[in-house]
């Protein structure tokens, strides 16, 4: 039997290439533009995964995901954001979410977690990350989050800033540079990360020649 997904997005130009791509893998797809079409959609259908983007106009992903676990307690909920934060994924765990997505490499991560939710229903986002960031961070790379491991790295070298703990600092803003770059390409994002490394590294030097 084909599986039916439900895609629920305000950004109509990403709501139609994600119905094509996953619509082209075999899957059977509905979209929503908003909470209430996504709401509509489950209370007429059971669908077995819900790809929701956390970030919509009249609610969020995570409350309309409460609601439509009400209307089908079994249906999987992947969390897909263009915002993504260390915060909002340890939120969409505690939620018993099945995923939480970036959409700077949907591309890479989108099949194989929705592959693997109809395989593996009952695998679940992990509880807790480490709490050492670098370790959460390889974690993440583990798991192909490229963006949330630089989001990791960053707050380990804004630590090691307030420890004075410069050259590791510049190490650390360098390697979430290099993550970010790779989930995002060359933007204001990876390029602040950048500077920030150069900063750091020149105040290391400073305090190794004074």
């Amino acid at each position: 039997m084909t599986a039916k997904i439900l895609v629920m997005d305000d950004d109509l130009l990403a709501l139609e290439s994600l119905e094509s791509y996953l619509g082209q893998a075999g899957y059977q797809i509905a979209t929503a533009s908003s909470a209430r079409e996504a709401v509509d959609q489950a209370r007429d259908f059971a669908f077995d995964v819900a790809l929701l983007d956390m970030k919509m106009p009249e609610m969020d992903g995570f409350q309309v995901a409460a609601m439509l676990r009400q209307l089908r307690p079994d249906l999987r909920v992947i969390i897909f954001t263009g915002y993504a934060s260390l915060e909002t994924e340890a939120r969409a765990a505690q939620l018993d979410f099945y995923e939480y997505l970036p959409k700077s490499n949907w591309y890479n991560l989108l099949l194989p977690t929705i592959e693997r939710v109809l395989v593996e229903p009952e695998r679940p986002l992990p509880k807790q990350r480490p709490i050492d960031l670098e370790e959460a961070a390889a974690q993440y790379l583990s798991e192909g989050k490229w963006e949330l491991a630089a989001l990791a790295l960053e707050q380990a070298a804004r630590i090691a800033e307030f420890t004075y703990d410069w050259e590791h600092a510049a190490r650390l803003y360098t390697q979430a540079s290099q993550h970010m770059q790779r989930a995002r390409g060359l933007s204001v994002g990876t390029q602040r990360l950048r500077e920030l490394a150069e900063c750091a590294q020149r105040i290391a030097e400073e305090g190794t020649a004074s």
